[in-house]
């Protein structure tokens, strides 16, 4: 990377991060005023109202990075203005909870919009079955809608744990930014890294890190909506080519298969989610604690714990994918692979006891008390 890029991506990110700080704590006391909180229930098990302010936050913070990076185009105007539609949906369900029914309509019409004036596609699979490439032409809109509702779900999901959406989602970035970098695309892997310096920001709140503990925050749905839409628009960049958002210019920078292995994780606990609620006839989209981060805590580990944990495993698998595709293994094994993880996930998701001695040992817990 040319040292002028690299020091414009360090003083970006520097300000981004202190941006984000200054406007978590000069929005936290208003957002309790005007109720705009997060309140403890049978499901939340959180003390307080915790503000619901950190997408909003992310996003200023993160607009600020595009602005200096990118040249204010059209394809730069059409991420803003999409990602921010879905920000401010997320912020009214926060505040009114929406139905899932006006949710859906509202992702699957910004998804069309973009998909019709924006090139915003997914029309290409790779070599996942070792049969050629794979192209859906006619099918493209109904796969890229999917894509959208199921990236924006599983990252939605998996924001139950303090921190955990923050740093699942700085994993996916740092991984981002790796193949970015590594194909030339230095402003899209400058937007990765300004999204990651405005998470630690967050997290510093969220995890309750600063003096005085008096700035813990919440993502919130915007917060999830936000980063989940950001995540499969820089993969839709990095797998399909030319695009008219955030960049007409780019190329393929990795591999369709490299995906799953990117965002394995959130990615996971939603398949097994849905699947759990489907096989007993429940909405895919009811919320319950059946997440993984829930059934970590059932088995007696700490809420820190099951961060590391979960944090760490996300890691290993997002550093397979990124040595995968930096070493070009085949897409077929890199496709099948991920489809035995999964299923091995999912048998121990469901049968969480028999693994649940060797999560003990690793954080020497002693059960035989109970």
């Amino acid at each position: 990377m040319l040292n002028s890029e690299f020091l414009l991506m360090v003083a970006t990110s520097t300000i981004v991060f202190l941006s984000a700080l200054f406007l978590l704590y000069f929005f936290h006391p208003k957002a309790i005023r005007l109720g705009f909180v997060d309140k403890a229930n049978g499901r939340k098990l959180h003390k307080g109202n915790i503000p619901l302010i950190g997408g909003p936050i992310v996003y200023l913070s993160v607009l600020f990075a595009i602005l200096v990076h990118a040249k204010l185009t059209w394809e730069t105007i059409y991420y803003i203005v999409g990602s921010g539609l879905l920000m401010l949906i997320g912020v009214i369900d926060d505040k009114v909870n929406l139905k899932v029914s006006l949710r859906l309509l509202s992702i699957i019409t910004i998804t069309a919009f973009l998909h019709d004036f924006a090139c915003f596609d997914i029309y290409y699979l790779g070599n996942i079955f070792n049969t050629g490439d794979i192209y859906l032409d006619n099918s493209s809109l109904f796969f890229t809608i999917i894509a959208v509702i199921g990236a924006m779900t599983a990252f939605n999901m998996i924001d139950g744990l303090d921190g955990l959406l923050g740093c699942l989602s700085i994993v996916t970035f740092m991984a981002l930014s790796v193949l970015f970098s590594l194909h030339g695309q230095f402003e899209i892997a400058s937007l990765c890294v300004a999204f990651i310096a405005a998470l630690m920001a967050f997290l510093l709140c969220n995890l309750e890190l600063l003096p005085g503990n008096k700035y813990k925050a919440f993502m919130g749905d915007s917060g999830s909506f936000f980063i989940g839409f950001t995540v499969i628009t820089l993969l839709i960049i990095g797998t399909q080519g030319p695009t008219a958002i955030l960049s007409k210019d780019a190329e393929q920078a990795f591999r369709p298969a490299s995906v799953l292995w990117i965002i394995a994780i959130p990615l996971m606990d939603m398949l097994a989610n849905v699947l759990r609620r489907l096989a007993n006839r429940k909405s895919p989209f009811l919320p319950d604690r059946g997440h993984l981060h829930h059934i970590l805590q059932e088995t007696g580990l700490t809420d820190l714990q099951v961060l590391k944990f979960i944090c760490g495993v996300s890691f290993l698998f997002t550093s397979f994918g990124v040595v995968g595709e930096v070493h070009q293994f085949p897409e077929p094994i890199m496709f099948g692979l991920f489809i035995v993880l999964f299923l091995v996930y999912f048998y121990f998701y469901s049968y969480i006891w028999k693994v649940s001695p060797i999560i003990h040992r690793l954080f020497k817990i002693n059960v035989s008390s109970n």
